[in-house]
């Protein structure tokens, strides 16, 4: 009785010191994005003062201490819009073909394409609008220079269209299949069931994943930063709009990298660049919180101004097409029927004849494949290019892949190695506890819903406001490279990056949890275990997939960032690898040859790191869908097989048993019966010696 009642006792500790632990790191995760909000705010107080009310009046002139927040908030839009306008239809009609159109044998190739679409470092974008999509833009639209914002535009309609695909396929794949069925039942054509039925069913989830790539397109900095690099907004202003979209004219988060380190511009040009970052900071996340907002249904329905709005608005702009609809069928449609007499038959030939019916599905069709065609023909060209003019790069002479000196590719490789295993082997455990807490701990509530906006918040932030709150923080503060607070230095990056990729390392990781079904908690209680020890011999094996898949995701995320770690640890390398010194990566490495004077020799050496690294992003993307999965699935392939072996010998064995037991039983029953047989022979021996010595 003793035993059992320490032992309960030890149990319950366990439990109790495992939440505390996960909700303390919970809550230091919220205490992150707090001290990150709060150290932009206080470092811009300083530009506040320096520039006065001319941030928020209508003239751009440092030199002059003006600067204007709205023009390159203006700009920022400007190119946002252009890429959303594009890639929103190009995005959700992609995503029918891939769900609706797309045999399912091929739809798992076509999204792992997707996915390296996603993946692809947001430098090499960069790399390829200035070297290739650039001068087939200034061709065809006949442009003195190829860098512009309409290059920039064309450049985020591409790096936001796989986030609008892939939120699409997934607010479809929520869609009920038998919808469509219904649909085409009552006459529909499956076409007009898609879009009618399964688009206006998906529709809130699609909003949220086009808000999501706007409130991306305006927080992207360091490719446009490579296209444009104009800082004259008045004059060009003046000039109307189609000199606005020729000129070169830099976004905000361009201008804030483009001046964070300028010659000459002291710490109140620093502290207006901050300032500048805090304006994204709020008009991102009020993007987010309307997407956030949008995405709960009892709040549209709160909204009943909104939805006659939408319906009012939808009515006008399909008023022309459906006069023409209707118009087109008066003109081609001629029944026989007398529809006064005849009305339900009338109605029936007119459904089975409509010949609107047919250009409406066909028309649909044309621009699925024309959207398909697109994403994928964009995908295969920066993959070509990349590999053909990377493959030529790195078998020249003056490659230095395989070079650990100072300013190598083979140096920048080292540092982002290093960086990777820093930040995650700090984020893992971190990320996990943080996932357990909130999964398995926290009840359904205000407290979670908090942590939970928290995460969501830090995870929609641009990442040159995490590169800002790492320059101020970790090196301006702290102090944390051999510089002093005027130097760079890998930990700084590395505990930069920690930061950008906790939100989604911890998210993947609890839906990771998520997916494990609550009875294999449920009978590991009923059996005596407590939930600390459940969690640690039940649910974090039968994740381990999730959470593998987490860490390789996020190792992905690493070597896609450039902004943060640009800012802390440099784009210049030392003679020697050190946690306190700086240290190019491969994708910071490519950033830094827009500064150096030799153009030829530079743009080598961008291929050859942006080769190297796609090389990485497509073995990552393997092990995620590919790899990881087979193994996995071919380790429970073994637990089956031996499983049923073990069954089967058990089985074995309970027959010879049975038939062992049978041969026993008959053996006795023989014993028995020749014992029986013995003794009534003796006994009629017996009788018959009584009978001869009677006689």
């Amino acid at each position: 009785m003793a035993k059992a009642t320490s032992l309960l006792k030890k149990k319950q500790n366990s439990d109790r010191t495992s939440k505390i632990v996960s909700m303390s790191l919970s809550w230091l995760f919220a205490l992150i994005f707090f001290l990150l909000v709060i150290f932009i705010v206080v470092a811009s107080v300083p530009g506040f003062k320096a520039y006065g009310w001319s941030i928020l009046g209508g003239n751009f002139n440092m030199s002059e201490e003006k600067a204007s927040v709205w023009l390159p908030l203006c700009v920022t839009i400007l190119i946002s819009a252009l890429a959303i306008l594009i890639a929103a239809p190009v995005g959700i009609k992609t995503a029918m073909f891939i769900k609706y159109r797309l045999p399912s044998k091929y739809q798992k190739s076509v999204r792992i394409a997707i996915e390296l679409l996603a993946d692809i470092p947001s430098v090499i974008f960069g790399l390829f609008a200035c070297e290739m999509l650039g001068n087939v833009l200034k061709y065809v639209f006949h442009m003195s220079t190829s860098y512009n914002l309409i290059t920039t535009g064309f450049m985020l309609t591409f790096m936001v269209l796989p986030t609008i695909v892939s939120l699409s396929l997934n607010a479809l794949d929520g869609v009920d299949k038998t919808l469509i069925s219904a649909s085409m039942v009552l006459g529909n054509t499956k076409t007009r069931s898609i879009y009618k039925i399964c688009k206006r069913d998906a529709r809130n989830g699609i909003t949220v994943g086009v808000i999501i790539a706007f409130a991306r397109a305006i927080g992207e900095t360091m490719a446009v930063s490579m296209v444009l690099q104009s800082q004259g907004y008045n004059p060009t202003f003046n000039e109307g709009f189609w000199a606005v979209a020729t000129s070169g004219l830099r976004s905000l988060g361009a201008l804030i990298a483009a001046n964070m380190f300028a010659e000459g511009g002291g710490p109140a040009l620093q502290a207006l660049l901050f300032a500048f970052g805090l304006f994204m900071f709020i008009f991102v996340m009020i993007l987010n919180g309307i997407a956030m907002y949008a995405t709960k249904k009892r709040n549209r329905n709160k909204w009943r101004w909104w939805n006659k709005f939408e319906k009012g608005f939808g009515n006008f702009i399909h008023f022309i097409p459906s006069q023409i609809k209707i118009g087109w069928e008066k003109l081609t449609y001629h029944s026989k029927i007398n529809k006064q007499k005849n009305l339900s038959q009338y109605l029936s030939m007119r459904i089975q004849k409509n010949k609107f019916v047919y250009a409406y599905s066909t028309y649909k069709f044309i621009w699925e494949i024309i959207s398909i065609v697109l994403t994928l023909g964009f995908l295969s060209w920066i993959v070509i290019d990349l590999l053909g003019y990377g493959g030529v790069a790195i078998t020249q002479s003056t490659q230095t892949i395989f070079s650990f000196v100072n300013n190598s590719t083979g140096q920048a490789f080292m540092n982002t190695l290093l960086i990777i295993i820093i930040a995650i082997g700090v984020g893992l455990p971190l990320s996990l506890m943080i996932a357990i807490y909130l999964n398995e701990f926290a009840k359904e509530g205000k407290i979670k819903k908090t942590l939970l906006f928290f995460i969501d918040s830090l995870g929609a932030t641009p990442s040159i406001l995490f590169g800002m709150f790492g320059l101020i923080f970790f090196i301006q503060t702290v102090g944390l490279s051999a510089g002093g607070t005027a130097g760079k230095s890998i930990i700084a990056g590395s505990l930069t990056i920690l930061i950008v990729i906790l939100p989604v390392f911890i998210r993947t990781i609890q839906q990771a949890l998520q997916s494990i079904p609550k009875e294999l908690r449920t009978n590991s209680y009923a059996l005596g275990a407590g939930k600390w020890e459940t969690i640690k011999k039940i649910v974090l094996p039968a994740a381990k997939q999730g959470i593998t898949t987490a860490v390789v995701l996020s190792i992905g995320r690493i070597l896609a960032e450039t902004a943060p770690l640009y800012l802390t640890s440099g784009l210049a390398s030392s003679s020697s690898i050190s946690l306190m010194n700086p240290g190019q990566t491969l994708t910071t490495r490519i950033y830094a040859q827009i500064y150096t004077a030799n153009v030829h020799d530079g743009t080598s050496i961008m291929y050859e790191c942006a080769f190297v690294t796609l090389i990485l992003v497509l073995l990552i993307i393997l092990m995620v869908h590919v790899a990881i999965p087979a193994y996995y699935n071919h380790k429970r392939r073994k637990i089956i097989q031996s499983s049923k072996r073990i069954r089967l010998q058990q089985e074995t064995f309970e027959r010879s048993k049975i038939s062992i037991s049978k041969v026993l039983t008959k053996q006795d029953f023989l014993k028995r019966t020749t014992s029986h047989k013995t003794i009534r022979k003796r006994k009629q021996v017996e009788r018959r010696k009584k009978r001869n010595n009677s006689t």
